[in-house]
């Protein structure tokens, strides 16, 4: 089952529970969830009388059997195939989901994670949808592929390729059993609009009424005096120098890991903890990668970027999921901008054992030269601005070392598979699915860098002291014992330059104030918009 996110986004699809507006958990299609005293098991109770949408027949109420079926599908550790966004963060919390009563599901967790409640399980996280098991059990696969049968406050009237319409379903009367989530408006048309000047020239000529606005697009918009729903989220982008897959058994099992494709070849920013490449001999190559990445990283203009790319409105990012505003940040984990460093690493610190090619001179930076690429991954479509401007700027300044580069901004379909088979060795720019700027300092981070993942998709960096890390901070018995463990997560992957952050990407919706009185989503952990129910026209 591969459902997008946004059938969740759209008001169309729910999740287990969702966040208020004062950043307190609470129900949705659950009523709660009870974990055991050794965090090895939890049990969810299903909220009863929750109808499934009605406009492709009547399959009753939600229960127990329909929530267990959804997340089963979604998870590849049940269901092989599975092509589901989120796949590799179920796989890596839970396994089986079984139903243990009408209204009541029991699981054993993998790994426990205090934060499933307000992300996996969350709608506005990277969770799944509550389909009914009924409509796809009486009508097949293949009438499900474009028909959705879930309990969100809007139903899907048009679904086309480049646009969507969702009516609400109380539109003759009746409310949601969430207070709040009532839809304001009877009826919101999505238009998918891939290219961000065109979103706002659309705003601005009146083909649409709100747009999500990169920040260069935004200044326009404000200048305009389009109204602002405020920033939705503020992402950070970073380099994930994808390839480095340190860990010799799966997290979850202890069985012996299959031969890593980025280790087929010598590239110089990947570090093989064996010391091998191509059956050579032993050699310092993590310590020569981890060099070659410290150059990159301290070739970095970040404050150039922000300012060329997102006209000031971002703000440097050092450490990718850590950011330089909060309390507890320090200049030790600051990567300097210094491209004189930079060149004298890679000119006079390391030995070129490592592949290189035709594309640089043989005298560039003393014969250490090489080719990199840059995979951005779709953080706002792939025809995103920011995400290709970043990728030039990058370019430009790894460039002016003397490497050769080339970059893609792909979109996920395209990239998927790899990231899945643990194949891609190319550095990822990415939010590796939780780098915001309002992520908590404490709060469990790393499960995308380990194989606890496998069966999904992750940052394609896997390293066992990142799983211990990721643990510990997952089943911190206290604060203080949480931020100890980040502290030293911090560490780690600024000392081996795992995740250097580039900048973060403030994202705001704007709307016509003449067409609509309100709309002020809450920010999102995944997508970039929700709350519609919220949008009220004038």
């Amino acid at each position: 089952m591969g459902s997008p996110d946004f059938i969740r986004h759209i008001g169309v699809g729910e999740s287990l529970f969702h966040t208020a507006a004062d950043g307190t958990v609470q129900p949705l299609v659950a009523t709660g969830w009870e974990v055991s005293a050794d965090l090895s098991s939890a049990t969810i109770t299903v909220n009863r009388g929750i109808p499934f949408h009605s406009g492709h027949g009547e399959f009753g109420e939600v229960t127990a059997d329909d929530v267990a079926w959804s997340m089963n599908q979604a998870n590849p550790s049940i269901t092989r195939f599975t092509a589901h966004l989120n796949a590799g963060l179920f796989t890596a919390a839970w396994g089986e989901w079984r139903v243990t009563g009408e209204y009541e599901v029991e699981f054993d967790f993998v790994q426990f994670d205090p934060s499933a409640l307000s992300d996996i399980l969350n709608l506005s996280g990277r969770s799944f949808t509550v389909f009914s098991k009924a409509a796809f059990d009486t009508n097949g696969e293949g009438w499900a592929e474009d028909k959705i049968v879930a309990t969100g406050p809007f139903e899907a009237e048009e679904w086309r390729s480049d646009r969507i319409t969702v009516v609400s379903r109380y539109s003759a009367g009746g409310s949601h059993h969430v207070e709040g989530m009532t839809p304001r408006t009877d009826r919101i048309e999505f238009i998918e609009i891939t290219e961000p000047f065109t979103r706002l020239v659309s705003l601005e000529n009146g083909t649409v009424d709100a747009a999500i606005l990169e920040p260069l697009e935004a200044s326009r918009a404000r200048e305009g005096g389009f109204q602002s729903g405020g920033v939705v989220k503020e992402v950070q982008l970073g380099i994930f120098f994808g390839g480095n897959l340190w860990e010799h058994t799966y997290a979850a099992t202890g069985e012996e890991l299959p031969v890593k494709a980025p280790f087929v070849h010598d590239q110089a920013w990947i570090g093989n903890p064996d010391g091998k490449h191509d059956g050579g001999q032993p050699s310092d190559d993590m310590e020569q990668a981890r060099l070659v990445r410290r150059a990159l990283a301290l070739s970095i203009n970040r404050d150039r970027i922000n300012q060329e790319v997102l006209g000031g409105a971002g703000s440097p990012v050092h450490v990718a999921y850590f950011s330089t505003s909060h309390p507890n940040w320090d200049a030790r984990w600051e990567y300097p901008y210094s491209p004189v460093q930079a060149k004298d690493i890679l000119e006079n610190q390391i030995v070129s054992d490592y592949r290189q090619t035709g594309h640089v001179s043989e005298e560039a930076l003393n014969g250490n030269s090489f080719d990199i690429q840059i995979s951005a991954l779709p953080e706002f479509g792939t025809e995103s601005g920011v995400m290709h401007r970043v990728t030039a700027e990058l370019a430009s300044d790894w460039g002016n070392l003397g490497i050769f580069v080339r970059t893609g901004v792909f979109s996920y379909d395209m990239i998927r598979d790899s990231l899945v088979r643990r194949n891609q060795g190319t550095p990822l720019l990415t939010s590796c699915g939780i780098g915001t700027e309002s992520l908590p300092w404490s709060s469990p981070k790393g499960v995308m860098q380990t194989t606890l993942t496998r069966g999904g998709a992750s940052c394609m960096i896997e390293s066992p002291e990142i799983l211990d890390f990721y643990r510990r901070m997952a089943t911190a018995e206290n604060d203080e014992s949480a931020r100890q463990a980040a502290d030293e997560y911090l560490d780690y992957v600024y000392h081996w330059v795992l995740q250097p952050g580039v900048v973060s990407v403030p994202i705001e919706i704007y709307y016509h104030p003449d067409k609509i009185k309100t709309w002020s989503p809450r920010p999102m952990i995944s997508g970039l918009f929700g709350d519609v129910w919220n949008l009220e026209l004038r």
